[in-house]
């Protein structure tokens, strides 16, 4: 493989040269969006807050203590919101790492520069999936920040100031969601050992990771939709998963419905032994292993249709 590092960096300054209008707005994006949900996060849990003071009062009964309240302090919601935002922005920074050939103009431009096409598929792919995610990041801790000193200035410190970049790492955690969701929420005690080192802990680990190269694969098969087509491909993608998504559900009830019960299958009769968490942890780390070499394979058929990107072509106008 050819790679130069000083042919990379002259391609990158070129890039970030013509394209930073693109870039710039693409970053704009981002930002207003995250601040925005936070703000509108913070309007709604002061709203929340008020109308229930305001309520008591009129009412003439017990006024929530504002140092006891804590409602307006819950931030998950928005984390979920947030979160949510991010992996989409994730999808449309993959789904442009192309944009350069949506064009004939910019494929004449892309394909005739002094640079290797490895050296400009790692530039474009490192800027739209690692540069994205920079800054989605830096975007989470901006509404953080936001967020937090709304909170100072409405309520004190007194009161407590909630992270929301804290909350949102929670929400990617199995563990922290089903602690949140049913231990907590729903007011029931915990039914097993959550302790480090324990199976169900080795359990809620492995299905975050699961999680996580989903998350992953999910951002890829942008960049491969962008691969094949240049122009609407993060629609064009959005819709062969959501055909994917139906297909495989109905081959997902129909073969469970078909097939024996896996414990019972294995050989396992006590449902509430270790062995079941064991199997399903096992179960998750695979299919997580499976989704990686899907993710790497994908990224390898990416480089190799855009090694055969040509100027003018009839699939891609």
């Amino acid at each position: 493989m050819n790679f130069n590092k000083d042919r990379f960096a002259n391609f990158a300054k070129y890039d970030l040269t013509i394209n930073k209008s693109f870039y710039r707005n693409m970053g704009l994006v981002t930002i207003a969006g995250a601040v925005c949900l936070a703000l509108i996060g913070f309007i709604s849990r002061y709203t929340m807050y008020h109308s229930i003071v305001n309520d008591a009062m009129d009412n003439q009964y017990y006024v929530p203590d504002p140092n006891g309240f804590e409602g307006y302090n819950w931030m998950y919601l928005t984390a979920i919101y947030e979160v949510t935002f991010f992996l989409i922005m994730m999808e449309i920074y993959a789904g442009c790492w192309l944009h350069n050939l949506r064009n004939k103009q910019g494929r004449i431009t892309e394909l005739t520069l002094p640079a290797t096409n490895l050296e400009k598929f790692t530039w474009h792919s490192l800027l739209m999936i690692v540069g994205g995610f920079i800054v989605c990041c830096i975007s989470m801790l901006l509404a953080d920040g936001i967020n937090a000193l709304l909170t100072l200035i409405s309520f004190g410190t007194e009161n407590g100031i909630t992270s929301l970049t804290a909350s949102a790492w929670e929400m990617c955690s199995i563990k922290n969601i089903v602690d949140t969701v049913f231990i907590r929420t729903m007011g029931a005690g915990s039914p097993v050992d959550i302790a480090d080192g324990t199976p169900i802990a080795s359990f809620y680990h492995a299905f975050t990771f699961a999680t996580f190269c989903v998350a992953f694969l999910h951002i890829i098969i942008y960049l491969f939709g962008n691969a094949l087509k240049y122009k609407y491909n993060i629609i064009l993608t959005y819709i062969a998963l959501q055909v994917l998504g139906t297909v495989g559900s109905i081959i997902f009830f129909i073969t469970s419905a078909a097939t024996p019960n896996l414990p019972e299958f294995l050989g396992i009769d006590d449902y509430s032994s270790e062995e079941i968490a064991q199997l399903t942890t096992t179960v998750a780390y695979a299919f997580s292993f499976i989704f990686l070499l899907i993710a790497a394979f994908l990224i390898w058929k990416s480089y190799n249709l855009y090694q055969k990107a040509q100027i003018t072509s009839s699939f891609n106008k």
